[in-house]
């Protein structure tokens, strides 16, 4: 079977090499890279993606899209690290537009790495159970990563919560009323709230603290308290809700509905 990686590092693609031995295998470190190497490769029956790029702004999405463009026979699997704490999203793109064949953890032993790879290279189940989560978000209807964002506006005011910590700063550069702004937060914290149903401990670290604008008391403090939340979840996912070719993505599923 011929193997491709996708992966940034050198190291992940020798590992590789050893873990699969008997079946031919290549890489390219930079998705960019990828449509010059498939013009002179033959096919690959499976590919193992890596999700984020060190020294590029590609991602493993553009990696998905251009294996479908011009390898639609190649069966693609996502590897990654659980240390990534903002894979999360970037995941759920994966399966909901692209529906990898699996999920292969970088901590993944050399038995569990064959017998997934090889499982998806014939066409079988992956046996390994990490890339179920990811399948049911997709298939929730709508899908979770749509109750997150739903529209442009939407997604231009996730951008603006990643910079921005003052409920009417984030109105004015989103370009929406701030009680605009409070439904956005409401709806969001809930639609997070999902997210840490589906994934355990989806997002980390340490919580912006309020200031002067959401730490409030009376029927105003809700608001506060969903701000601060929704502000985490932005600033975790920054890098998600800036890409282009996540915008890409979304846009033609809004298009689509």
């Amino acid at each position: 079977m011929r193997i491709l990686v996708i992966d940034d590092y050198l190291n992940v693609e020798m590992a590789l090499r050893g873990i699969l031995d008997g079946h031919t295998v290549a890489g390219v470190r930079d998705p960019a890279a990828l449509p010059r190497m498939l013009a002179y490769e033959e096919p690959f029956e499976a590919a193992i993606v890596d999700l984020r790029y060190v020294q590029t702004a590609a991602t493993g999405l553009t990696a998905l899209a251009t294996l479908r463009q011009l390898s639609p026979g190649t069966k693609t699997i996502i590897s990654t690290t659980d240390e990534e704490e903002n894979r999360l999203l970037y995941l759920l793109a994966a399966f909901q537009f692209f529906e990898p064949r699996a999920l292969l953890a970088k901590r993944a032993d050399a038995f569990v790495t064959r017998a997934v790879v090889e499982a998806v290279g014939r066409g079988d189940p992956s046996p390994s159970p990490d890339a179920d989560p990811f399948r049911r978000a997709a298939a929730t209807r709508p899908p979770l990563l749509d109750q997150l964002v739903h529209n442009r506006t939407e997604l231009g005011i996730w951008q603006e919560l990643a910079r921005f910590d003052k409920r009417l700063q984030i109105a004015s550069a989103a370009h929406v009323h701030p009680r605009t702004l409070d439904a956005f937060t409401a709806a969001k914290g809930a639609a997070i709230d999902v997210v840490a149903a589906h994934f355990p401990r989806p997002v980390r670290g340490t919580e912006p603290s309020a200031d002067a604008d959401t730490a409030v008391s009376g029927p105003a403090a809700a608001h506060g308290a969903n701000l601060i939340r929704v502000i985490h979840f932005a600033r975790t996912h920054e890098q998600f809700f800036a890409d282009a070719e996540v915008a890409g993505l979304l846009e033609t599923s809004w298009r689509s509905r």
